[in-house]
């Protein structure tokens, strides 16, 4: 499911917290700056209070001394000459007003001091010190302060006669009190005026360098912001593309290791397609490559009228150079013939290796009488040519089977099937040499025959119509099974059941094994899963095609087979043909090995049947040898196959092998198998094919086989 795109803004966010620390820092600023300043203002006005009072005490004593008419004069004056001073009052020593002066508006204000008031007035003392009151106002700007009005006299005991010098007593005389009333809500009013014009200031400042942050922070992201559509682009897979960078050392590094990954991706992807598409030995396009381009050339044929060819070339020697000098020096006649194949044809032709020493070759839009000038110059070309090694010089010839593509009616299995029906005629002729395929009577009927079993093959795969069978593989020491070979059926009309022999041919004329491998080993692996609740050692052997090695990923069918169904690796053995292992001899052995170390073991199957050479059971990491029944099914009584069947299995002990004999249909052969040092049996004598695999009630040890051979001699 696709994400939607959050909300949040990496800019916003930080323009926002920007604004937010600005925002804190101005309210601090604005309050620590009302608070100075009130203090500031207070503390000023106490001092011009204490000052003030001090100075209206001297102007107030002739209130209480003489009875002039401009006594009042002077206080008047004085209060006039500072807007600050709300009021004055003067108080006798009972508290009773005697005087008071109001600069602006009067105020109205009590008849007496109270007697709390007269009492902390009176403990002042003498101190020039104000006393601070109360506010008498609901109104905060107001301050009161008052102290008392002292005079002072010297001490005498006549009225004339006075000794400046001498030491006389000073008397102090409590005539009144005064009271100051200040106001500094103008100072207030002011600095709140001050404030919110600077607060007023501050946010549109503060409002402009947000704008300018976010400019600049967009300006300084947009690089970054630039990497969004790359990235988007990058998680759809998409690699085509570069990221240009910008100026800043950040961005430097981020744009150079997203160009670093993006080309790291394509050189990733190009050798993956490689790998994919192509073989690993020869470098050529693998099977099944050439299987798409051979699905688009029938399209574009189809379309376009014209016609093309489909070439299948056969190296004539290439087994006998395998077995003279080995498999190492095989592979290097396989490189140099993959060469001479691919500079004998055009530049928009295709040729891949098809398996083993097989090619195809696709030839687009030709005549007939052009592919036969081109397959004249292959087969010329590789008849002339000699291959040296350890010193042996081979000629290596070859044998080409040629179908015209001239509509799109036959499928690309039933182009093949053809190419290889004629690759075989011409081998049949002589070898070193091309055919075109004509259809026969014969051929026609199998073919028909073939499409028939591949469409019944694909109807299986797809409605589950495939069976399994088990046959027991007994030790021959014990008699007792220690695997079961897992047989395949198909379901017929009638619930008749149809052996591998009649549809497997077509299956893998009509490339349909790796699907039929593929469906063995999931429908085996859940069938041994099951089993395996009521015996713990039960193990199964599966046979394989060389299909699975080149076009599927066995390794990770069989890894995700046993883990979902939590299996052991070690209670599968999968079989593979000798002729598969030689003709796949370096991708079956890299991928037999790493299968190996997965835990899986490996069975050679229809040993001797085929190249017989005994230098692969050396380089083949495989655990099982099992010799073909064509040795075993006279064992009694023939020499010659006594004689080989003890070879194989001195061999297989030799390369720390086991060996298990195929079709033993009798005590007597058994026995036989057990003195020729034969490990396991297998065949209808020791147990026959069944829907489900069962231990056998009673085992078959050497000396029953012994008598049971006397007794029917």
């Amino acid at each position: 499911m696709r994400r939607s795109l959050p909300a949040r803004s990496l800019i916003g966010e930080i323009v926002a917290l920007q604004l937010c620390v600005s925002l804190l820092i101005g309210i601090l600023a604005i309050v620590g700056l009302w608070w100075t300043s009130t203090w500031a203002i207070e503390d000023n006005l106490k001092r011009w209070g204490d000052r003030w009072i001090s100075e209206l005490d001297d102007l107030g004593i002739p209130l209480y001394t003489t009875q002039k008419e401009d006594k009042f004069l002077q206080i008047e004056a004085y209060v006039s000459s500072f807007p600050e001073i709300s009021f004055v009052r003067y108080y006798s020593p009972d508290g009773d007003l005697v005087f008071e002066d109001y600069p602006s508006t009067p105020i109205k204000s009590p008849s007496r001091l109270t007697a709390e008031y007269l009492g902390g007035l009176a403990s002042a003392g003498i101190s020039e010190k104000a006393f601070p009151l109360d506010p008498a106002f609901s109104d905060a700007s107001m301050v009161r302060i008052s102290k008392p009005i002292w005079t002072e006299s010297f001490q005498n005991d006549g009225l004339l006669g006075v000794d400046l010098s001498a030491d006389l007593g000073v008397q102090s005389n409590l005539v009144g009190f005064v009271e100051l009333g200040m106001d500094f809500s103008a100072y207030q009013a002011q600095l709140s005026k001050n404030i919110t014009l600077g607060s007023l200031f501050g946010i549109a400042l503060l409002m402009l360098l947000t704008t300018a942050s976010g400019v600049f922070f967009r300006r300084a992201l947009k690089p970054l912001s630039a990497l969004e559509q790359p990235l988007k682009d990058l998680a759809k897979g998409e690699t085509d593309f570069s990221v240009e960078s910008s100026g800043h050392r950040e961005i430097v590094a981020i744009t150079d290791a997203l160009n670093t990954t993006v080309t790291s991706l394509n050189e990733r992807d190009r050798k993956l397609w490689q790998l994919a598409n192509h073989d690993s030995l020869t470098g050529l396009m693998n099977r099944h490559q050439f299987g798409e381009m051979l699905i688009a050339e029938i399209d574009k044929v189809k379309r376009s009228g014209n016609s093309s060819a489909l070439l299948f070339v056969d190296l004539d020697q290439f087994k006998y150079v395998n077995d003279t000098v080995g498999h190492a020096a095989g592979d290097r006649l396989l490189q140099q013939a993959a060469e001479y194949l691919r500079h004998g044809i055009r530049k928009q032709d295709v040729v891949s290796r098809f398996g083993g020493d097989e090619f195809t070759i696709l030839l687009s839009d030709v005549q007939e009488k052009d592919v036969k000038a081109v397959c004249t110059s292959l087969v010329q070309d590789l008849r002339d040519y000699h291959f040296h090694d350890s010193g042996h010089t081979f000629n290596v010839p070859c044998s080409i089977g040629v179908v015209m593509i001239k509509s799109g009616d036959l499928t690309p299995a039933e182009l093949l099937a053809q190419a290889d029906m004629a690759c075989h005629e011409a081998k049949t002729r002589g070898r070193n040499r091309f055919q075109f395929y004509k259809a026969s009577g014969a051929e026609m009927r199998q073919m028909t025959a073939d499409v028939g079993w591949s469409q019944k093959i694909q109807q299986a795969l797809k409605e589950d119509l495939f069976v399994i069978h088990f046959q027991p593989i007994v030790d021959i020491r014990t008699g007792q099974p220690t695997h079961y070979e897992v047989l395949l059926r198909m379901r017929a009309e009638g619930r008749k059941l149809v052996p591998p022999a009649a549809f497997l041919p077509a299956a893998s004329r009509f490339g349909l094994m790796t699907e039929v491998d593929q469906w063995v080993i999931r429908n085996a692996t859940k069938a041994l899963a099951k089993y395996r609740n009521d015996d713990k050692k039960l193990a199964f052997t599966l046979n394989i095609s060389g299909n699975i090695f080149e076009d599927a990923d066995l390794y990770g069918c069989i890894e995700e087979n046993l883990k979902a169904n939590d299996l052991p690796p070690s209670s599968i053995v999968l079989e593979i043909t000798e002729q598969v292992a030689v003709r796949n001899i370096v991708t079956a052995a890299d991928q037999i090995s790493e299968i190996s170390k997965l835990g899986c073991r490996f069975a050679i199957d229809d040993f001797g049947a085929g190249y017989s050479s005994y230098t692969y059971l050396k380089s083949l990491p495989v655990d099982y040898i099992k010799i073909d029944g064509s040795f075993i099914k006279n064992l009694g009584t023939d020499l010659v196959d006594q004689t080989i069947v003890r070879s194989i299995s001195q061999i297989a002990k030799a390369t720390s092998k086991r060996t298990i004999a195929e079709h033993v249909k009798d005590a007597k052969i058994f026995r036989a198998l057990h003195e020729l040092g034969v490990d396991f049996a297998q065949g209808h004598y020791v147990g026959k094919p069944a829907a489900k695999p069962a231990k056998r009630a009673t085992p078959i040890p050497i000396a029953t086989a012994k008598r049971r051979t006397r007794k029917a001699g």
